[in-house]
């Protein structure tokens, strides 16, 4: 009896956790809110696309599978990343390519890449 006992404890134990995925993110980031226009990645390297001229292709090539990105108005550039256990935000950051929208997120630097994990997507 014990032993089922136990064992009842410790399927109880793993199934309350079964649907809590571990969190990716490192937990010394800073949660941050950024403002700037969203622009397809790509079209911004290749001929610095941006601004009203180039919305309407941002968000073609965003909903098409392009990176997404922030620019900030001192200039700077981030990639804007969904978070793998809440991608609604992220669909709402695309949805605004090519406009001014206020990115709330996780902010963090890898490999000298700055990139901002939305949580909170919104007109400004």
């Amino acid at each position: 009896m014990r032993q089922l006992t136990i064992a009842a404890i410790l399927a109880v134990a793993v199934a309350a956790n079964a649907g809590a995925a571990p969190s990716h993110i490192d937990p010394s980031a800073k949660s941050e809110t950024i403002t700037g226009e969203l622009l397809d990645m790509s079209c911004f390297m290749m001929h610095e696309g941006k601004g009203a001229k180039h919305a309407k292709c941002a968000g073609a090539c965003v909903l098409g599978g392009a990176p997404l990105g922030l620019l900030t108005k001192d200039g700077k550039v981030l990639l804007v990343v969904g978070d793998h256990e809440d991608q609604k935000p992220f669909a709402e950051a695309k949805a605004m390519a090519g406009s001014n929208a206020r990115i709330t997120g996780k902010v963090i630097t890898r490999g000298g890449l700055t990139a901002i994990i939305v949580s909170k997507a919104e007109k400004p």
